[in-house]
């Protein structure tokens, strides 16, 4: 990514309108509210409440049938797990737990529920416990100890389990042992008190603090994408699947060394053009003038942005760039979003965190 080597986009200022489709993120707070996020902007919307705020709660999963069901307790007593109606937030009681320190939970394949369980909880650094939840007796099997501690969150992608602990980072999760293995033990990313993440269908990995960013799979490492509308404490988070997969784009590896950029839910065998800018906070709406491809899109980069490269999707609308080397001074200071040439639609911006 040497910045000489690109080439200027001329671009204007214009009114700003929507851009394509919109994709939401079902994210529930600690005291049992659930709100809706924009997985391109951040904006927070509140849906509703519980209606159970006495006790806490740390963990929500959604199903195949799209059912979600939230975990509620307080340390030293057993957790209950309730049904969380997505489009009121109010809550319906399902089954008693034997576990005390509830941290995440996913539906992974034949809708088996996965839970993660503090076994010395509230000890923060309690062993962190793999188990399988029965929904209709609450019995549970435990699959054993993931090695791992201060985890938060749950999420299978095409049959593997991750989770994220704050002491390593992104992990994933053996199902059959439960160990816990690091994806890439020289990254740590943001270390918030309580966070959640979670997949779209094409495997774009979103994690939610009291910022939104794009974690690249491979090599654990984020991308910050924008500050959300309303900063709060978060139980867990669910990707809802819209009429198209979401538009996304995130970097791999980190600055002072090689990096990529990632894509997905662009169109099958389009080109891509993907910009960058250096500096600046908030920026845009920006708009391309007449004579240029997409005229009139929206971008949210400053009227300084440049061509970084154009890529080709496969048949699955998803695109890399090669490995390229970044020097450190691009950190937090550069900004990426991609357009879709054949739709004109544009991905999320990101700016490089790390």
């Amino acid at each position: 990514m040497n910045p000489v080597r690109f080439l200027p986009i001329l671009i204007a200022v214009t009114l700003a309108t929507p851009q394509g489709n919109a994709q939401e993120i079902k994210i529930l707070d600690v005291v049992g509210n659930l709100y809706s996020m924009d997985v391109k902007t951040a904006e927070t919307q509140f849906i509703g409440s519980s209606g159970l705020q006495t006790h806490l709660w740390s963990a929500m999963a959604m199903n195949s049938q799209g059912k979600m069901y939230g975990a509620y307790g307080r340390y030293f007593a057993p957790y209950q797990i309730y049904e969380i109606d997505p489009n009121t937030g109010q809550a319906t009681f399902v089954v008693q737990t034997n576990l005390i320190g509830i941290g995440g939970m996913a539906f992974g394949p034949n809708d088996q529920l996965y839970v993660i369980n503090a076994r010395d909880a509230p000890w923060i650094y309690s062993p962190i416990e793999l188990h399988i939840l029965d929904l209709v007796t609450g019995t549970t099997n435990s699959l054993g100890d993931t090695g791992l501690i201060r985890m938060q969150g749950l999420d299978f992608r095409e049959g593997v389990l991750f989770g994220y602990s704050h002491e390593t980072g992104l992990a994933t999760i053996d199902t059959s042992t439960a160990i816990g293995t690091d994806v890439n033990p020289s990254f740590l990313g943001p270390s918030g008190l309580t966070s959640s993440f979670c997949f779209s269908q094409s495997g774009a990995l979103f994690y939610v603090d009291t910022f939104l960013w794009m974690i690249d799979p491979n090599s654990g490492v984020f991308a910050f994408v924008d500050r959300t509308s309303l900063p709060s404490l978060w139980a867990e988070a669910e990707f809802i699947e819209g009429p198209n997969d979401p538009f996304a784009l995130w970097v791999g590896g980190e600055t002072d060394g090689p990096m990529t950029v990632h894509l997905s839910g662009a169109s099958p065998n389009a080109n891509i053009a993907i910009a960058w800018e250096r500096g600046g906070g908030v920026a845009g709406p920006t708009a391309i003038p007449a004579g240029f491809p997409c005229a009139g899109t929206l971008v949210d980069l400053t009227s300084g942005m440049q061509l970084l490269t154009v890529l080709t999707t496969n048949a699955s609308g998803e695109a890399s760039t090669p490995p390229q080397f970044v020097p450190a001074g691009a950190r937090r200071t550069v900004h990426l979003q991609a357009i879709d040439l054949s739709t004109c639609e544009t991905s999320n911006r990101i700016l490089i965190a790390y």
